[in-house]
């Protein structure tokens, strides 16, 4: 073995050794050089690949690369706070990786700040997804939602972070908007177990409001197909509304 590949064995395994330190610990410090650190990085990357299944994918990304690489994550951007630099462009790729990773685990929480973070410094996504930060975060997170909300759970608070920038400030394809101007509205129809139903709504503002929302959709997209759902609105207002007309008209003087 030549000089040049012992030193570089050598320096492998200082910075595995770190790397070890900074996972046992959670504590970004003891982590090796940057160019120590990228090294590791793509050796992780193709151990990764190496997975043939994505449970076991996933499994390993909680286990082991979020606990050994988001401690650097987290004392990079303390470090960018501490001197100032909210707003610096910069490429790290462990970040960008990181963020990635929190989402396939489902932590995201974590993952929407962080991925909000990446967008306001200028950081480049992770070089294995060929997505713009945008896209991925509302294809990530919309379809995320969709299977919350079909089973019945909460879609709070992680869809209205990410419905909230898709209809302020992320220049998005008109039929993704409108995806998501679909899915709010028929978030204010679900029933406890996720069922799409208007006939079950009882409050006349919250089917109005569900209303303006299918509106906008279908005023992005054509193929919104939310006509049959706004007539369904339509009906159940009208009744509410006779209703109502009946129930004061039965008042005694």
């Amino acid at each position: 073995m030549g000089g040049a590949k012992i030193l570089a064995f050598k320096e492998s395994r200082r910075a595995q050794k770190e790397l070890e330190k900074v996972r046992q610990t959670g504590n970004g410090k003891y982590a090796p050089s940057l160019h120590l650190q990228l090294i590791e990085l793509e050796t992780d990357l193709t151990r990764l690949k190496a997975f043939a299944r994505r449970s076991d994918k996933i499994a390993h990304k909680r286990d082991v690369l979020l606990p050994k690489w988001l401690p650097i994550t987290n004392d990079y951007l303390a470090k960018l706070d501490a001197n100032n630099q909210k707003d610096k462009v910069d490429d790290h790729p462990i970040f960008a990786y990181c963020i990635v990773w929190l989402f396939d685990v489902s932590e995201l929480g974590r993952a929407i700040e962080l991925a909000f973070r990446a967008i306001e410094l200028g950081q480049p996504m992770a070089g294995s997804i060929r997505r713009q930060w945008a896209g991925f975060i509302s294809d990530t997170v919309f379809d995320w939602a969709q299977v919350q909300a079909e089973n019945g759970h909460s879609i709070e608070p992680y869809f209205s972070m990410v419905f909230k920038r898709v209809v302020n400030d992320w220049k998005l394809p008109e039929p993704v908007t409108a995806k998501f101007y679909k899915f709010a509205g028929l978030a204010l129809l679900r029933t406890t177990n996720g069922d799409i139903a208007p006939t079950q709504v009882g409050d006349i503002e919250r089917l109005q409001q569900a209303d303006a929302l299918l509106e906008k959709a279908a005023s992005l997209h054509k193929h919104a197909q939310v006509k049959t759902v706004r007539n369904k609105i339509e009906m159940r207002i009208r009744a509410l509304e006779t209703y109502g007309s009946q129930e004061v008209g039965q008042k005694p003087a």
